[in-house]
């Protein structure tokens, strides 16, 4: 199978890179600084052809384009899109400004857009292809019970708007949002419940089993639903 993983570099992202490597898949890991990323260029020593490192900045069309040009012609069987910020000071309306909420839709809901746009192609090419973009419970409307966190919540919400139309648009395609869980990543924190290995096992599982009457739906890594 080959595997495209978004923000690969650190946490959810490199255990899932280590998860399908050492499955035996191949797998396209990118992040924005690979040249920063000694665990990664490691896994590539490793792994040699079944693991390449490849620069993306999910915010940089050019990067984006140069993803497209890399892999054209190649089938693409999963595509994660795992890259995914949580902006500082958008915890409280007060505080709330235009560049902590565009920065969110501009990472978590534009980026993942605009790489299923450009990897397309690819997916449709084998007949099998799968989205999985990591969304988060904080989107659902249904279980926002606690307010705040403005810019989070809505750019993730917006991502499992778009993940819907792609998948009603793109029937060829596998496409679901995927909720890693309280991770114990630098994002989520130490105090978090679920470990890293945890998270990246369930979506592991529930990537293997994704079949067509799941595509435009909203999981946790656990393979449960969540209501919108």
């Amino acid at each position: 199978m080959n595997v495209v993983i978004t923000g690969a570099n650190r946490g959810i992202g490199f255990g899932l890179t280590k998860k399908y490597l050492s499955a035996g898949h191949t797998v396209w890991a990118t992040c924005r600084n690979p040249h920063g990323s000694r665990e990664l260029w490691e896994l590539e020593q490793d792994y040699g052809p079944k693991c390449q490192v490849l620069e993306l900045d999910v915010c940089d069309n050019s990067n984006i384009a140069a993803l497209k040009s890399k892999l054209k012609g190649i089938t693409v069987d999963l595509l994660i899109n795992n890259a995914g910020v949580f902006p500082e000071g958008s915890k409280d309306l007060v505080n709330l400004n235009a560049d902590n909420l565009m920065k969110a839709f501009r990472v978590n809901t534009v980026g993942p857009a605009l790489v299923c746009q450009a990897l397309q192609e690819n997916l449709e090419k084998g007949g099998l292809g799968k989205v999985i973009n990591i969304t988060s419970k904080m989107g659902s409307l249904a279980d926002n019970t606690s307010g705040a966190y403005y810019a989070y919540r809505i750019s993730k919400t917006a991502l499992n708007m778009f993940n819907k139309s792609f998948a009603l648009d793109y029937p060829k395609i596998m496409s679901v949002v995927v909720h890693p869980g309280w991770v114990q990543t630098d994002m989520g924190g130490s105090s978090a419940p679920t470990t890293v290995e945890e998270s990246v096992d369930g979506i592991f599982k529930l990537s293997l089993a994704i079949e067509k009457s799941h595509s435009g739906r909203f999981f946790d890594y656990q393979s449960k639903e969540i209501p919108w």
